[in-house]
């Protein structure tokens, strides 16, 4: 009698392990199916955010296109306007009755008198004497034109 009783009791072991196991595995099933359903709502909001970042991307590629291109002309302008500032500051002979040759010189903006004199391979003496107006303690206007010995 005692064998019956022995085998009923494993198997009720037996359903209880198995019991225990599926509801374990399932818990546990349930676990990984919640994480993987959280992993694969954030690989949509990736996808999304990727998406979004070419598109952004490709935007701010276009406008940088854009700007190198605006850069390119400017710096063409710039180049283009210096020379023509470097054309009108160089000293122009004029004609006149003077007993020595003298020409007309452009003053670079807040140019004092001294450095253009040095610029120009004269004195401050000379160009006072030339241009008596001048104050050797102001600064030289833009384009101001000034008497010049012919070097």
């Amino acid at each position: 009698m005692r064998a019956p009783a022995v085998l009923a009791f494993l198997i009720v072991v037996l359903a209880s392990s198995l019991v225990i196991g599926w509801f374990w595995a399932d818990q546990r099933l349930s676990e990984k199916d919640r994480m993987v359903d959280y992993l694969l709502s954030d690989v949509d909001q990736m996808r999304t955010d990727n998406t979004r970042l070419g598109e952004e991307n490709a935007q701010l590629s276009r406008e940088i296109e854009s700007l190198s291109v605006q850069v390119d002309t400017l710096k063409a302008d710039v180049a283009t306007a210096k020379k023509e500032a470097d054309a009108t500051l160089v000293p122009q002979e004029i004609g006149s009755n003077a007993d020595f040759p003298i020409e007309r010189g452009m003053a670079k903006g807040g140019e004092s008198v001294e450095t253009f004199a040095k610029r120009e391979g004269t004195s401050i003496e000379v160009l006072r004497a030339l241009n008596p107006w001048l104050d050797p303690k102001q600064p030289l206007k833009k384009f101001q034109t000034l008497w010049l010995p012919i070097k």
